[in-house]
């Protein structure tokens, strides 16, 4: 066996494969352009090291459950001319992580919050940190159960480890119980304590949220955590679906006539 074979069985034996599927290419090219041993082992290592930079963001990505992928860039600033441009530019700087600032996105449905929330959460994942999303419902519903099978504890690491935690649609449906509310305020509480940002989006004015809780105690114990150095979003404008649907029935009533064209 050369020198050569044993060295790309070796770094295949320390599961560094991608270093051991570009070393014959980048040895040749350097054998052709001259390169230094410094700059031939430089360029071997970045490539061992962007494939697991990638490896370790799909992962992270996964776990997150993400139900889609939105960047800051696709939202349209021009259809919700009252989101503040800029100051959701300096949240994808991510200092609100360091900072431990809750983001809340008030709003009818579809006018963009989860798109901004998921968009920040990504960003977040995409620079090294984990990140979870969750609907207010399943997160209500599965520390429920989690109660009654007697692993709480567990369950509710699955919200309270990450760095960002997404909780869409607070209020779309009642948060019902004691169980239900006792464990949605552990999950906020305990973030809070841990410097843990959590990113909520709601479709309820925050005085209501005594109703959607069925308690204005657990409410407002709620509220405290979350608005605590809280960014908060009004968002006014009306649906996108709605546009597209509205835009859907304007073309269907107005066919286009190829004839003309």
């Amino acid at each position: 066996m050369s020198v050569y074979e044993q060295i790309k069985a070796d770094l295949g034996y320390l599961k560094l494969d991608a270093a051991a599927g570009v070393f014959a290419t980048l040895a040749e090219q350097a054998r052709t352009e001259d390169w230094s041993h410094i700059e031939f082992l430089a360029r071997l290592v970045a490539e061992q090291a962007t494939a697991d930079r990638n490896r370790r963001l799909t992962a992270r990505l996964r776990y997150a459950k993400f139900p889609y992928r939105r960047t800051i860039d696709e939202f349209d600033y021009e259809f919700q001319p009252t989101v503040d441009r800029k100051l959701v530019e300096d949240l994808a700087t991510l200092r609100f992580i360091d900072e431990n600032r809750p983001i809340l996105f008030l709003g009818q449905p579809g006018c963009g919050k989860t798109h901004l929330a998921v968009a920040l959460a990504t960003l977040a994942v995409e620079a090294g940190y984990r990140g979870y999303f969750t609907t207010a419902d399943n997160l209500c519903r599965t520390l429920v159960r989690a109660t009654h099978e007697g692993n709480l504890a567990s369950k509710l690491k699955t919200f309270t480890a990450p760095t960002v935690l997404v909780i869409d649609d607070v209020g779309l449906l009642p948060i019902g119980g004691t169980q239900a509310s006792a464990a949605f305020f552990q999950v906020v509480n305990t973030r809070y304590e841990k410097g843990h940002p959590t990113i909520v989006t709601t479709n309820r004015g925050l005085p209501d949220w005594g109703t959607i809780f069925g308690d204005t105690v657990v409410a407002a114990a709620v509220l405290d955590r979350l608005m605590h150095n809280a960014i908060v979003f009004n968002i006014k404008g009306p649906s996108w679906r709605l546009r597209e649907h509205n835009g859907l029935e304007i073309a269907a009533t107005n066919p286009t006539n190829g004839a003309n064209h």
